[in-house]
């Protein structure tokens, strides 16, 4: 038991690392020179066959000025993953940072979305898999987000399909 309790508590401190940039932090926000439907639609494209490589299936939704412009829920999801994908856009849009930002920043500063900030559970969460899309100059004009996996996994499928052909 001792083990096994040792590997979980090497696991969960090596987990955050996934999505943390070279500084060490978590990726907030994904700034681009400039955002249309066109670039949604390879951002996400590029998302969903990095998924299919990886034999994971996610769902994806890509919003620009409020407006969802891509859509994709893998058939083998639950209908409930558009609640997901609402649930978590609205956190990072509100907070114009990542959900996976928000949830670090709740829990070590022993926060609710609900008691803390008065919002209600039912139109938001803070779990990994929403990071906003700001353009240079502009400010926040979109967010994307995917559900599916594990939070930290849904955070790290977007960076990992979009660093270095998007930002």
């Amino acid at each position: 038991m001792k083990t096994v309790f040792t590997i979980i508590i090497l696991a969960l401190s090596i987990m955050p690392a996934i999505a943390q940039n070279k500084n060490n932090q978590v990726i907030k926000k994904i700034e681009l020179e400039k955002f249309d439907n066109s670039i949604a639609l390879k951002m996400g494209m590029a998302i969903i066959e990095l998924a299919k490589s990886r034999n994971q299936h996610i769902a994806v939704e890509i919003s620009r000025l409020n407006h969802t412009v891509f859509l994709f829920v893998d058939d083998t999801l639950p209908a409930d993953k558009h609640n997901w994908l609402r649930r978590k856009a609205n956190a990072a849009k509100h907070f114009e940072e990542s959900t996976l930002s928000v949830k670090n920043d709740l829990m070590n500063g022993n926060m609710t979305l609900e008691k803390t900030f008065g919002l209600d559970e039912k139109d938001f969460i803070a779990k990994g898999g929403s990071i906003p899309i700001f353009v240079k100059g502009a400010g926040m004009i979109g967010t994307i987000t995917v559900s599916g996996l594990t939070d930290i996994e849904d955070h790290q499928i977007i960076i990992d399909a979009l660093k270095g052909n998007f930002f």
